[in-house]
C-alpha cells in the first residue's frame, strides 16, 4: 500500500485525509486512499468495487439528498474506518465506479475531529462531546437544580403555600416563560396547534 508523508492534505480549500477502510468481520481485508472531507455529508462514501473487494456487503438502502437537490437511493453497509490514529465503525455508502471517496461528518464527530476554518486542517478536540442524560453529577449541584424550599402544610388553595421561616423565597416563574415539554407544540395565538 502506498503511504503519504502527511496525514492530511489541503488544496484550494479542500481537505483530504488518508483513510483505511476495513471489513469488520475480517480486519485483514482493507483498502486505503485519500478521502475528501465533506462536512455537508452525513455518511461516508466509498466506491462500490472497493467495498466489494474487501468483502463489505450492502445491508439496506437509504434515501439521500445530493448537493444539487436531487434525491437518490443508495445501498449502505457497515465498515471500520481508520484515520488520524483511531478506528471507528460506521455506515458507508456504496458509490459509483468513479466516485471520489468522501469522509462524512458522522465519522469525524465519532472521533472528536473538527476542521479548523482558517487552515482547513483536521484537528482532534481534547475530548469528545457527550451529553449526560439523567446521570448524577459528581460534586455540588448547580443552583437551578437545588431542591425547592420546604413548604408548610395549610388548608389554603393550591399554589398559595408559604415557605418555612428562614427559607429562601422560591424564584417567581411565569407560565409563559416556562418551556413546553419535549415534543409539545407551542400554542398558536388565536387558534389551536
Amino acid at each position: 500500500m502506498r503511504r503519504t508523508r502527511r496525514k492530511d492534505i489541503s488544496q484550494m480549500g479542500l481537505t483530504h485525509v488518508r483513510v483505511r477502510v476495513r471489513n469488520p468481520a475480517d480486519s485483514g481485508r482493507c483498502w486505503e486512499s485519500n478521502f475528501l472531507v465533506d462536512t455537508g455529508a452525513i455518511d461516508s462514501l466509498v466506491p462500490r468495487h472497493r467495498l466489494e473487494d474487501i468483502g463489505v456487503q450492502p445491508r439496506g438502502r437509504r434515501s439521500y439528498v445530493l448537493a444539487d437537490g436531487r434525491k437518490v437511493e443508495m445501498e449502505v453497509g457497515v465498515a471500520e474506518m481508520e484515520f488520524m490514529g483511531d478506528v471507528i465503525g460506521c455506515t458507508v455508502l456504496f458509490g459509483d465506479e468513479g466516485a471520489e471517496p468522501l469522509l462524512g461528518v458522522t465519522a469525524l464527530e465519532s472521533l472528536g475531529i473538527e476542521i479548523d476554518p482558517l487552515s482547513q486542517q483536521l484537528r482532534k478536540r481534547p475530548s469528545i462531546r457527550l451529553k449526560a442524560v439523567d446521570m448524577p453529577a459528581a460534586g455540588p449541584r448547580p443552583a437551578e437544580e437545588e431542591p425547592a424550599p420546604s413548604r408548610r402544610k395549610h388548608s389554603g388553595p393550591p399554589g398559595s403555600e408559604q415557605p418555612d421561616a428562614g427559607a429562601a423565597p422560591a424564584p417567581e416563574r411565569s407560565r409563559s416563560a416556562a418551556a413546553p415539554p419535549f415534543g409539545a407544540l407551542p400554542a398558536v395565538a388565536g387558534g389551536t396547534a
